[in-house]
This record gives structure tokens, C-alpha cells and sequence, in this order.
């Protein structure tokens, strides 16, 4: 079985394609993350208004004890 170079090249070509591709995407989603994490107006709105609860209810525990 004879494999020409151009072959070759181009498996090369498409794995490394592949694999930048994989990296620029691992990279673009943890900057996504740290701007983020950093946004201090995420938790102005609720993203759900079902979700709209008591803010206190979290720190002191379902029983209202502190």
C-alpha cells in the first residue's frame, strides 16, 4: 500500500486544522468566563422571574435562623 506525501500533508493539514480549532475554542471560552465571573452587573436581574426569592432566605437557612 502506497501513500503519496500529498496525502500525508494533507491528513496533517486537516489534524492540525482540527486541533487549533479545538484550542482557539478552549481558549475563547475561558476569557468568556473570566469577563464573566468579573461582570458586576450579573446579578442585577434574575434570569428567571420564577427564580425571584427572598435574597435573605439564602444566608439564613429554610428554618429563618441566623
Amino acid at each position: 500500500m502506497d501513500i503519496s506525501p500529498a496525502w500525508l500533508i494533507l491528513g496533517v493539514v486537516v489534524a492540525a486544522f482540527i486541533v487549533l480549532g479545538l484550542v482557539w475554542a478552549f481558549v475563547a471560552d475561558r476569557r468568556r468566563n473570566e469577563e464573566v465571573a468579573h461582570d458586576p452587573e450579573r446579578f442585577d436581574q434574575p434570569a428567571d422571574p420564577a427564580d425571584r426569592f427572598d435574597v435573605d432566605h439564602r444566608h439564613r437557612g429554610p428554618a429563618g435562623d441566623a
